[in-house]
């Protein structure tokens, strides 16, 4: 089993992400929109601290021994097919964002809205460079998307579990509520397999996800940025 944590410095926000979290879609934002967007990027950069954290366990017939964590669900099964580890990964751009957007709800719902579309396309960001940092001591392995807790059948009330599997409240301050949210906020619990011949590609698409029938993003013949 490897463990280790990092910090995560993101220099480019990724704005069209941000932009789709808003729902413009293919349209392009107004120029006082642009202005607040480069002003909100720049004091979120300046607060946010990008870490995270992850464990690598070995995976028999489904699941983790001597673990007590049990991978449930017909959903996380399948997504592990052929997998012989997996990867335990949780990262955060800390509570000073979260503080950062209260403010602004108090001060002005625009920039925190803002604001608040900038801090979910950047943990993505976090979680991309943090996977491709842990995925350099595994390149004999093919590997899944990553999998997050709650999605599908995987049960949300994993989380605590996988949070202190992880130590990650008292290593990168990420805790769980009694309605079994992260805090802070913008911060994000999710597996990754390893192993050879896997069904799933290590990119999550359209086809895959539990939300397409709904998704807003497809209705407007977009994607939501992540696949």
């Amino acid at each position: 089993m490897n463990q280790s944590e990092r910090c995560i410095v993101i220099e480019e926000v990724n704005f069209e992400e941000a932009l789709r979290y808003l729902g413009y879609g293919k349209n392009v934002p107004d120029d006082k929109t642009q202005e607040l967007l480069l002003l909100c990027a720049k004091q979120l950069k300046d607060v946010m601290e990008g870490k995270f954290i992850y464990k690598v366990f070995d995976l028999v017939d489904g699941q983790i021994p001597n673990s007590g964590f049990r991978l449930q669900g017909k959903a996380i099964q399948k997504h592990l097919k052929n997998c012989n580890k997996v990867i335990f990964l949780c990262a955060t751009l800390s509570g000073s964002v979260d503080l950062l957007i209260r403010r602004k709800q108090i001060t002005g719902m625009a920039e925190a809205m803002i604001t608040d579309s900038l801090a979910s396309a950047v943990i993505e960001q976090v979680c991309d460079k943090a996977e491709e940092i842990i995925l350099k001591d595994f390149k004999g392995y093919e590997h899944t998307w990553r999998f997050g807790l709650g999605y599908d059948d995987f049960p949300l009330d994993c989380q605590k579990q996988f949070l202190d599997i992880l130590d990650a409240p008292k290593r990168i301050g990420v805790c769980v509520n009694q309605s079994m949210m992260l805090t802070p906020a913008k911060s994000v619990t999710c597996i990754i397999g390893l192993g050879h011949g896997l069904k799933n590609t290590s990119k999550k698409n359209c086809d895959m996800c539990s939300f397409r029938d709904k998704c807003q993003f497809r209705k407007e013949e977009s994607t939501c940025g992540r696949f």
